[in-house]
């Protein structure tokens, strides 16, 4: 870690010391903008909803673990995909359109979801919203780094987050709410419908913006840029000419630059040739990475399903659970928008890796605790006593040799047929047909008449196919709670925050573009794999990986990130810089400010001349 004192911009005027007042376009712009990050949030939770009825949906069932990991996670993977192209099409094209064309694509998956008649269709929507949300994800944050006012750009792409939290609150409580509507025909449909009204919206919003005045500046606009500088400061005169001389400055070396890269080949070459760059991008990409391999895609993709094997058996109730948990997860962004220009971006990033570290390992020991007091699974002597069980049943054995409930229904191919009075029962192969409400041979098969059975209490059994019966539900329910809390305190935003910061003018979207690659193609990851996972070391053991690789991003943090905050995104630039470099760089600013005061000095002397001379 270095400690470096600015006291010159890249410019070499001295920052002005009074911050300049927001006015209502600032609140618009960072409204309109932020619908990106709620439309992000909104389509990658309702998915958790959803998919309590999809698979049971006429035309989409039956829907196996394959199927449900795929729907699931095509989002985020095509997201990575959107992120990637984006960064190309908005240094081309701009910020703006390529914000509008996410909101035109938002539409577009919102509808084909909700129409959707077959699996096929229903991925080709969720393609559509993965593609929406990469371009969002890339650009908005970028848009709100070079478009707002430099005291507030943290709190804003801070803000940024936590819509995307509030999206996810939104879409919980729509699924809560379209799920007392004929839900396995109707309601899923109307979840997936929602999304397309705020992506309307946004899209309106942005005709009537502006493009950045970075972009417009760079691409020949100098007239618009000073225009939307106005804007952006309130007319603040102060202001408007110390940012108007960064970005003349910068569009001065990027004009270099260009020049260079003519010689040196692409944006990405010459990243890989910068090493302080390249340092940077890593950094960033690799930040991005854990906050998904912390397992918070887990959590929020799946929280329908992790709360229902946590032993909640009403659909309703699950989905009103997972509106509180959307709750905590919309508190924590709170903590990093008040704090994090006051007490800086690595503290609150360390407190938040701990924090979900405590938490992952607590959820672990949750469902260790689950697993341990559902119902274990009888003797083999008793499954010959039942008479409608058929030990010939290609996945009889299989299931069979589990030991409990919770092992039974961790298995896609089994479920357990529970005696409700004695919290014993049967492990047995699931009716692929009706994976939720029979098993394919014993007491729990459809049609199978338990009164005329001759097995104890044959009455008394009932089918569960993703839940058990223990005295530990809350536990991981709370558990997860605290995760979201702890995780969205500063796990959620700072990735982001710390990516808009990092990078200078010319590798900005470039690296932007990798470190949100980086966030998609791990998301994916952990998305397509969760439910096996679970198969294969457990739901406690995944969790406690998730925690693994927290540690790991917690030493990364400790010993790799530098504190950003109260320098400019200029100024960053330098923080990755080798001692020489950074002495270097140093001595051109010094070189700058004083040539600013000689011209300074000199404008003085000549205007008390004149003045002398007419008098």
């Amino acid at each position: 870690m270095v400690a470096i004192e600015f006291k010159v911009s890249e410019s070499g005027r001295a920052r002005p010391e009074k911050n300049p007042k927001l006015g209502f376009f600032v609140y618009l712009l960072g409204s309109a903008a932020i619908i990106g990050g709620f439309l992000f949030g909104y389509d990658t939770s309702v998915v958790s909803a959803a998919m309590l009825y999809v698979p049971e949906a006429p035309g989409l069932k039956p829907m196996g673990t394959v199927w449900k990991e795929v729907i699931v996670s095509i989002t985020p993977g095509m997201a990575a995909v959107g992120a990637w192209f984006s960064g190309a099409g908005s240094d081309r094209y701009g910020r703006k359109p390529i914000i509008i064309g996410s909101t035109i694509i938002f539409i577009a998956g919102a509808i084909i979801c909700a129409v959707a008649w077959t699996k096929i269709v229903m991925l080709i929507g969720r393609i559509f919203l993965g593609v929406g949300i990469g371009f969002a994800s890339m650009v908005v944050p970028v848009y709100l780094g070079e478009a707002s006012p430099t005291h507030v750009r943290g709190t804003l792409v801070s803000a940024f987050a936590m819509m995307i939290s509030f999206g996810q609150v939104v879409a919980n409580v729509m699924g809560g709410i379209f799920s007392y509507w004929d839900p396995y025909t109707i309601g899923w449909r109307l979840m997936f419908a929602f999304a397309g009204i705020p992506a309307l919206i946004q899209f309106v919003c942005f005709i009537f913006l502006p493009e950045t005045p970075r972009w417009l500046y760079e691409n020949g606009q100098t007239e618009r840029a000073k225009q939307v500088l106005e804007k952006i400061y309130s007319g603040d005169a102060e202001w408007i000419e110390y940012e108007l001389a960064e970005i003349e400055t910068y569009a001065e070396e990027r004009k270099k630059q260009m020049e260079e890269e003519k010689k040196s080949g692409p944006v990405i070459w010459r990243i890989l040739k910068t090493p302080h760059v390249l340092k940077a991008c890593f950094i960033g990409s690799m930040l991005q990475a854990f906050q998904q391999l912390a397992g918070i895609n887990t959590i929020l993709y799946y929280t329908a399903d992790i709360i229902r094997s946590a032993g909640i058996e009403n659909y309703h109730t699950i989905i009103w659970i997972s509106v509180i948990l959307s709750i905590c997860n919309l508190i924590g962004p709170f903590i990093p928008m008040t704090l994090i220009e006051k007490l800086g971006r690595r503290k609150l990033f360390l407190f938040s890796c701990a924090g979900v570290v405590i938490s992952l390992v607590l959820i672990g020991v949750s469902f260790l605790l689950v697993g341990n007091d559902s119902a274990p699974n009888f003797e083999m002597s008793s499954y010959s006593l039942a008479g409608s069980y058929d030990p010939l049943h290609p996945e009889a054995e299989s299931c069979r040799i589990l030991s409990n409930c919770d092992s039974c229904v961790t298995s896609e191919h089994c479920g357990f047929c529970e005696d409700s009075e004695t919290k014993t029962g049967f492990c047995l192969p699931v009716n692929h047909n009706d994976p939720t409400l029979f098993s394919s041979t014993g007491l729990c098969t459809s049609g199978v008449d338990k009164s005329n059975s001759s097995f104890p209490n044959a009455t008394s059994f009932t089918w569960q196919k993703h839940h058990c019966t223990t005295s530990y539900t809350i536990l991981p329910i709370v558990m997860m709670g605290v995760y979201l809390l702890t995780f969205s305190s500063g796990f959620t935003s700072l990735p982001w925050v710390l990516n808009s910061e990092f990078y200078p003018m010319w590798a900005r979207s470039t690296c932007v573009s990798i470190s949100t690659l980086s966030n998609w193609v791990f998301n994916l990851l952990v998305s397509l794999t969760y439910l096996s996972l679970t198969h294969a070391i457990t739901k406690y053991g995944a969790f406690w990986l998730y925690a693994i690789f927290t540690i790991i991003a917690f030493i990364f943090i400790y010993f790799l990130v530098p504190e950003t905050t109260g320098y400019s995104i200029d100024e960053v630039e330098m923080l990755f810089m080798n001692k020489r470099q950074r002495n270097i760089a140093m001595q051109i600013r010094q070189a700058k400010l004083e040539a600013n005061d000689k011209d300074k000095d000199k404008n003085s002397s000549a205007t008390l001349s004149t003045e002398t001379i007419t008098m």
